[in-house]
């Protein structure tokens, strides 16, 4: 029997486990994907024009993988994400307290400031020391430089009196822990093929593998928690992800960290007599208070470099960020929003569509216009409301006979403010910077998903504890975005790796 089985291998599980191994706790984690060999399964540097129907598939044809969300491969979501990594603040941990809206997190951020730095120095977080109160500083690799783009919305940002900083990033810009500086391709999002954007197997799982300690099982499908009748979890049944054969996993302690929706999911089908409503879910609360961010989307051509020739500028997508600015103004919404920018790339071009014009002038028109284009995208901060949650739609299966998972979303009308400020505020940034506006967006679009098991002091209003231990059930942890009592506005990884980093001396103390 392990001490500890967790399900899930993404950013959270990956962290989570290395974490327990080092300590010589037994781990092992349980992945619904395959396993992929980070050095050859992405088109890191291919272009549309290289595919059928100039489509780019995100991973090599006869890698499976990726192709149903209980099924990504080992290193899960963190293979292909944008790697942007902030803290959250003292204010966003206690963003009640000061708006008087939404939810207050039951620890501070003196409590997870240790596990920041722990977690930032492992992974290769890149970043300026900028001082913000709002945005604490870290444990930061030389930050990269800002681009042509970027340094004429820094002047139009200043001239409204709003900051843009250098983007901080789980990217090395310098050689370290055994992976190489990143060569600025500008495909981070289409997986990274030397790993010098961060990713749980090569930073953390892989390494930690050499301790014994840890053992990964690709290709198992969870499907239940197995708890038994003194109320104690046991373990981890599955299915194998080409067989459908059955396998179990038995261990002292399960960890849930399949992403926010996932876990969810995973808990509600873990019924029994105890639980009938899904497992640690006598407070009902399980699947409620999802606050996915919610974001915008302005395109614009900066004027000043229409006609320029096109460079290789992409660097490691988005180099700059327009921190949280709003708390300090007057307004009339709770929270406050953050923006990314530029994270566009030569591989998504759909804006040429919008272009006016025919045959050798059209075509013109888009070259001359192609090292202009930027998108400006704000990310905004939900409240927690009834209308939305996660539940399981049984009618619906996948080929696992497993219930989907099903979301539910509603914008309060807090959430529409904020969303019609920041557009407006991406709006008059790029204006001010000499900005053609191309499109505005018109309806808030969900990002990264958050809450539906939701942290805090009460088991009558949250699922799990202060240290990610579900209230119901001692031996059951939920480490994930899914405890995220607020949401901040802040891009929420590197938290989640924090808290899992917590989670781990929390579980392995237990365990002693």
């Amino acid at each position: 029997m392990d001490d500890v089985v967790i399900v899930g291998s993404g950013a959270s599980g990956g962290t989570l486990a290395a974490h327990l191994a080092r300590r010589g706790v037994s781990v092992t984690v349980l992945e619904g994907g395959p396993k992929i060999d980070t050095r050859t399964a992405f088109n890191t540097h291919s272009m549309p024009f290289d595919f059928e129907n100039r489509s780019i598939p995100t991973m090599h044809p006869g890698v499976a993988g990726f192709d149903s969300e209980r099924s990504r491969g080992v290193g899960g979501k963190s293979l292909l994400w944008n790697a942007v990594a902030w803290r959250l603040s003292q204010r966003d941990f206690k963003g009640r307290r000061h708006d008087g809206a939404g939810e207050d997190w039951p620890i501070d951020y003196a409590d997870l400031a240790p596990y920041y730095d722990r977690v930032e120095w492992e992974v290769g977080v890149c970043g300026n020391l900028d001082g913000l109160d709002d945005l604490p500083d870290g444990i930061f690799l030389p930050p990269v430089a800002f681009k042509c783009s970027d340094a004429l919305i820094s002047r139009g940002a200043q001239k409204l009196g709003v900051k843009v900083i250098q983007v901080r990033k789980a990217t090395r810009t310098i050689a370290g822990n055994g992976r190489p500086p990143c060569h600025y391709c500008g495909n981070c999002m289409a997986g990274c093929d030397v790993a010098a954007k961060y990713n749980s197997f090569d930073a953390h799982m892989k390494p930690a593998l050499s301790t014994g300690k840890l053992r990964i099982l690709h290709d198992s499908v969870a499907r239940e928690v197995l708890v038994s009748p003194e109320n104690r979890v046991t373990g981890v049944s599955y299915l194998n992800r080409e067989t459908k054969a059955e396998g179990a996993v038995n261990a002292r302690v399960v960890v849930v960290s399949c992403a926010c929706v996932q876990s969810v999911a995973l808990l509600m089908m873990s019924k029994s007599r105890l639980y009938p409503q899904g497992l640690a879910n006598s407070s009902g609360q399980l699947g409620r208070n999802f606050i996915p961010h919610f974001t915008g989307g302005v395109q614009a051509f900066l004027t000043d470099l229409i006609g320029r020739q096109p460079v290789n500028d992409e660097g490691f997508l988005d180099h700059a960020y327009v921190p949280s600015f709003m708390h300090n103004r007057k307004r009339e919404y709770a929270r406050s929003f953050g923006m990314q920018f530029n994270y566009q790339n030569r591989r998504s071009v759909g804006w040429a569509r919008a272009i006016a014009g025919f045959g050798a002038g059209y075509k013109s028109a888009v070259k001359a216009r192609y090292p202009a284009f930027v998108v400006m995208s704000p990310y905004g901060e939900m409240l927690p409301n009834a209308q939305s949650y996660i539940d399981l739609d049984e009618k619906v299966v996948d080929r696992y006979g497993l219930p989907a998972a099903r979301r539910h979303l509603a914008w309060g009308e807090n959430d529409r403010r904020i969303f019609a400020d920041m557009s407006h505020w991406a709006v008059e940034i790029l204006k001010a910077s000499g900005a053609e506006i191309l499109s505005v967006a018109a309806e808030p679009q969900p990002n990264h998903e958050l809450g539906g098991a939701r942290m805090g002091n009460d088991p009558k209003s949250s699922v799990v504890d202060r240290n990610c231990r579900t209230h119901d059930v001692e031996n059951l942890y939920v480490v994930d975005g899914s405890v995220f009592p607020s949401a901040s506005e802040k891009n929420p990884t590197l938290t989640m790796m924090a808290l899992a980093a917590r989670a781990a001396d929390h579980i392995a103390d237990s365990l002693q």
